[in-house]
Parts: C-alpha cells; structure tokens; sequence
C-alpha cells in the first residue's frame, strides 16, 4: 500500500450535499497547471452528459494556480463533489523515458491513484485530460471487472505494429491508457503502484511513458471494452474529423500533441463544452508553437478571414522574434 503522505501535501473536499453513495461513480484525473482548463472541460463533459449519475471527481494537481482551483470548485453542484490532491516534490520519475515533447511527468501520477482511492472505492474511471465525454459513461461504469486489474481499450492498429518492434508483449491487447476502469482491489493486491514507479525509473526508455509501463505489467490482467470508450482522434485546423467520428462514440480522446483548446485549432466540439465550462469567460491559449500561429494563419488567408489572417500572422511574428 501507498503511504499517502509520501506524495500527497493535503487533500480538500467540496461538495453541496451528502450525495447517495448506492450509485455514486468515482472518476479522476491527473494534471498540471497547463492542463487544468483541459481537464475542466473534461469534467464538464462528463457532467453534461450524464445527468442521472451522482460523481465524485478525485483530482490529483501538480502545481494547479489559486485561479483554477477556485474553478474547478465551481463545478460542484447537487450530483458532483470533487476531491482535490495536493502533489508534493518527491514523485520524480527519470526524464529520460519522456521522449515524447508533450508528455510530462504528470502523465505517470495516475500510477498512484488506485492506492489513493483504495479506501474509498472498490473501482474508478481514470480519463485523461484531453478528453470529451459525448455519451453517458453508465454501461461502461458498470461493466464487471471483479476478475481484472483493469478494464481497457486497445488501441489502434499502427500503434500495435509499432509496439511489436519495442516490446516482448502481445501487441494486440496493446491499450490506450487515457481511459482506464480500474479494480482498486486487484491493484492494490498486485502492488502495481510501486512497480509502476520502479518500472518507469528503472534506466530504460519507455517510448509512451506510462502507457508501455501500464501495458507491460498489465499484461494478461485486462478485459478490452469496445473502442467506443476510448476513439481516438487526430485533428487537423479545421477539426473535420470531428465529423466522421462514429456517432456511437461516448468517448473522444485527441490523441497527439494537437490539442482542440488551442485558438489555432477550430474544433466545434470542444468550444460546445468550453463554453458550459467555468473557464467559458476566459481567453483559450494562442498555440503551442509558432509555426502553429503561421498555418492557422493561412489557413485563415485561405478562408478570405483575412483579419484573423493578419492577426495571427502578427502573432507568429511576435513569437519568432521574443
């Protein structure tokens, strides 16, 4: 079992009422300062969607600003209370392994929210924070997973080839781990918290970080549920893949370092859920990296927008000179 007060500084509790715990689900995510609006959007779309279900969200933040905190708190209301964890210093994890530009050390806290939440829930929905709920998450809540440590969905069919080349696994039940039903129970009895963080730190390069740790020590402990819980997306500006997206899909994941909440990146579906949210009256990040700006601006040019065109191409200049 995890010592809490190894990783964790203080944990609060918001809630409006005593919800009815015969019913209640347990889902939590992990993330930093860069990725609290994000994750706010992901609760919110959770909430929107599933109206019928009392939650309770476990939050585990990493240097999370006084600002978003406070609206994270607002998205308590009669059916939801959130639970926010304090990150100290002394979860490291060799930086080696994060060859990745947009992953951090962040992605592999989740390692430790099933010992966490061990006491509290027999098992939780881990999402990641670039997610969006589009459908109740009921069906998948309730599967029975009292045999597994966890139920996943695998991921697609060019990742498995890749992982055939890095792993002695079976790629075919390679998963995804930004959607994760966990067994709390069965985690706990593996240990798989702390051979996770041994796993990750143990010299060598994990190219997806905690997803290849997760998918090795997991090996022969999932169930796969339908990939409806988990599709992938990779968007381009315009976000039409938005549109060919199954219309079964109940959970969307954008997948690759482009993220929807990016002003470079025209995602309806993301704006729907931003505008329910919190942050609804805040400005959404320009881009992550200059040549961004200069494609958003073009393409802008190319939609005869041509004040948006001059306006973010201005703001590639900026960024190219500072």
């Amino acid at each position: 079992m995890l010592e809490l007060k190894k990783y964790i500084n203080k944990i609060e509790s918001f809630s409006k009422n005593e919800l009815r715990l015969s019913n209640l689900v347990h889902v939590a995510l992990a993330f930093d300062e860069n990725y609290a609006m994000p994750a706010g959007v992901t609760i919110t779309s959770v909430i929107k969607n599933n109206d019928s279900l009392n939650f309770c969200f476990h939050l585990l933040v990493d240097n999370v600003s006084n600002d978003n905190i406070a609206k994270l708190k607002e998205l308590v209301q009669h059916n939801v209370s959130i639970k926010i964890y304090y990150l100290n210093n002394n979860f490291d994890i060799n930086p080696d392994t994060l060859v990745l530009g947009y992953l951090s050390a962040v992605s592999c806290v989740r390692f430790i929210l099933p010992d966490l939440l061990h006491s509290q829930t027999k098992k939780f929905l881990y999402l990641d924070s670039d997610i969006l709920c589009l459908k109740s998450i009921s069906e998948l809540y309730n599967t029975d997973i009292s045999n597994y440590v966890a139920g996943v969905i695998p991921d697609d069919e060019p990742m498995q080839n890749e992982i055939k080349t890095l792993y002695p696994i079976d790629a075919k039940k390679y998963f995804n781990s930004g959607v994760l039903l966990i067994n709390t129970d069965e985690w706990v009895k593996n240990n798989l918290t702390n051979k996770c963080i041994n796993k990750v730190n143990d010299g060598n390069v994990y190219r997806f970080a905690d997803q290849d740790v997760l998918n090795i020590l997991l090996e022969n402990k999932t169930i796969l549920l339908p990939i409806k819980y988990n599709t992938k997306i990779h968007i381009t500006i315009p976000c039409n893949e938005e549109k060919e997206i199954a219309p079964y899909t109940v959970l969307l994941h954008y997948v690759t370092g482009y993220k929807p909440w990016y002003q470079t990146f025209n995602s309806q579906l993301f704006k729907k859920y931003y505008q329910l949210s919190p942050w609804k009256d805040v400005e959404r990040p320009l881009a992550l990296k200059k040549s961004w700006l200069r494609n958003y601006a073009k393409y802008c040019f190319k939609q005869k927008k041509f004040i948006s065109a001059m306006q973010f191409y201005y703001f590639y200049l900026l960024r190219k000179i500072n």
